[in-house]
């Protein structure tokens, strides 16, 4: 795994990482279990995780609960797709959105 370049806690406590001009947020434990060896470095207000629900460890279908428990009948869902992996460009909402069907 690739070292971040930057590292900050939002006030939901979401860890989000940035590598490769890529932001991935997580909770801090799965933080700590990818990045054992890295310090946060500074602080949000408000993150991806908790505003847009975006994270490695979120359900890809936007409901902001934890990727297996979320109860939603999307695809992404039934496929415990989560909202970000790691190492990927995450598509943008309008993506997502099409993808559905639209708006």
């Amino acid at each position: 795994m690739e070292r971040p370049e930057h590292t900050a806690k939002c006030s939901c406590g979401a860890i989000s990482v940035t590598i490769e001009g890529e932001s991935y947020s997580m909770e801090e434990k799965d933080f700590n279990r990818l990045f054992p060896d890295e310090e946060i470095e500074g602080s949000y207000g408000n993150c991806d995780y908790c505003v847009n629900h975006w994270g490695i460890d979120l359900c890809n279908c936007g409901s902001g609960d934890k990727v297996g428990k979320c109860e939603n009948d999307f695809e992404d869902c039934r496929n415990n797709k989560p909202a970000q992996t790691l190492g990927e460009e995450r598509p943008s909402l309008i993506e997502l959105m099409n993808q559905r069907g639209g708006f």
